[in-house]
């Protein structure tokens, strides 16, 4: 999510549940400066206007970290966002979409709640809504990506575009589309493509593919493989 919005470079008003204020910024920092989070963690403390200098190309982004915001919480982050810049955000991001607090119903039942009132801030503000929620994690989730029949509550009907991500034992990050209401998607998450992913610098980019280590098979082969190679040039 953090890679998504910071690559989009839109205004964004993000209500971060799953992470903590020091979490976010040291993974933007990670990111700005290719440096573990090990390292941009230690340098909140020990330099702060390093820090505020760096994040300022960030402002973009706008963060509320209340760990269970309500739907009520978010109506009026949106409005508090309209009441300062004049506009509502390009983007509001919501993760994770089960910490949002609900008074009454259960889980599912308040996420598909969730859904529905997500439409209404879409199309009432006109702002993109960019929602992060789990999948299931059992022996029958598919791998590495998920299905659509995968994602908790059953709540796949009214998002426009769904986007199913997982890693590999190699640590390659894989996506899948599984739902996307304009164009081409596969439910099953069979066509997935792989990212880079670097999780010491919170980094995802284009697929590096990893180069494969010669094997030694004597001198006599070596010589033989270069000859090849020198005359196919």
């Amino acid at each position: 999510m953090l890679n998504a919005v910071v690559n989009m470079g839109v205004s964004t008003l993000a209500f971060s549940t799953d992470s903590d204020q020091d979490t976010v910024s040291s993974r933007l920092l990670a990111k700005a400066t290719n440096t573990p989070t090990a390292v941009t963690e230690e340098w909140l403390r020990t330099e702060p206007e390093k820090c505020a200098r760096l994040l300022a190309q960030y402002d973009f982004l706008r963060w509320d970290f209340r760990p269970d915001p309500s739907l009520d919480d978010i109506w009026h982050g949106l409005y508090a966002y309209h009441e300062a810049e004049g506009r509502y955000p390009d983007q509001t991001v919501i993760d994770i979409a089960s910490d949002v607090g609900h008074d009454t119903g259960d889980e599912w039942g308040s996420l598909r709640d969730l859904m529905r009132q997500a439409k209404v801030i879409a199309r009432e503000t006109g702002t993109h809504l960019l929602l992060v929620h789990h999948a299931s994690d059992s022996e029958r989730t598919k791998r590495p990506c998920p299905r659509r029949s995968d994602i908790h509550g059953k709540v796949a009907a009214i998002p426009e575009l769904i986007v199913t991500c997982g890693t590999t034992n190699t640590g390659d990050l894989h996506v899948a589309c599984v739902k996307n209401r304009h164009a081409k998607a596969d439910a099953d998450a069979s066509n997935h493509f792989p990212m880079h992913l670097d999780a010491a610098t919170s980094l995802v980019g284009d697929y590096i593919e990893r180069p494969h280590a010669p094997a030694y098979g004597g001198w006599g082969q070596d010589q033989h493989e270069y000859a090849e190679r020198e005359e196919g040039w």
